[in-house]
């Protein structure tokens, strides 16, 4: 028995090699499957429903144009900025046009919205906070030359409909859009007075 010691011994080490081989294998395996998951899913038929209510997002990125998620608000651990590469062409291209560029909107603009000589870009986006749970959101940022770009404004709300778009009106006020095709919006204009970004009121139906 005293000469079988080794030889279990050397089999045990074997064992948990193994063990541990696949236990990284398994592992990997959950990384690359998370990674090679699509931005956007979506479940449900379309022809009855619009994608963009059905459509599902997950945010893979940890930083938005160069800001990390965790500058940009605490509890973030990721932030993903919408952008068209990313939307499956079916559904952006349905019929053979564009239907944003048809409607005048996009997920990102540039230009002067406070009337400064800064420029700035405002964008839309998703984030997945580190609980889980998804929401979307409006940044505008300012673009120094040279510099980092600073956040202007931040707007987040968790919903399960994430899907956003803007457009922009000759008076630099922008829109807010959450959906493609309906009138579901919020306008947002620099206030000089206030010195800020505010929300305009709703027009009234009288």
């Amino acid at each position: 028995m005293m000469n079988d010691r080794p030889a279990l011994h050397k089999l045990i080490r074997e064992l948990q090699q193994l063990i541990a081989a696949l236990c990284c294998i398994l592992v990997s395996s959950a990384v690359v499957a998370r990674a090679e998951q699509p931005f956007m899913t979506v479940e449900g038929d379309t022809r009855s429903t619009a994608w963009w209510v059905l459509a599902e997002f997950h945010p893979f990125t940890t930083e938005v144009r160069g800001i990390p998620v965790g500058q940009i608000r605490k509890g973030w651990c990721k932030a993903t900025e919408f952008r068209k590469d990313l939307i499956p062409r079916q559904f952006l291209y349905e019929g053979g046009g564009d239907a944003m560029e048809a409607s005048q909107r996009s997920f990102a603009l540039e230009g002067h919205f406070d009337g400064s000589t800064m420029k700035q870009v405002a964008l839309v986006g998703v984030y997945e906070d580190c609980k889980g749970a998804r929401g979307r959101f409006l940044m505008i940022l300012d673009l120094p030359t040279g510099g980092k770009p600073r956040i202007r404004l931040l707007e987040a709300v968790k919903t399960p409909h994430q899907y956003a778009a803007l457009s922009l009106q000759d008076d630099n006020t922008i829109v807010a859009w959450t959906c493609m095709d309906c009138d579901n919006f919020e306008k947002l204009k620099w206030n000089s007075k206030q010195r800020k970004f505010v929300w305009l009121p709703p027009p009234s139906d009288e």
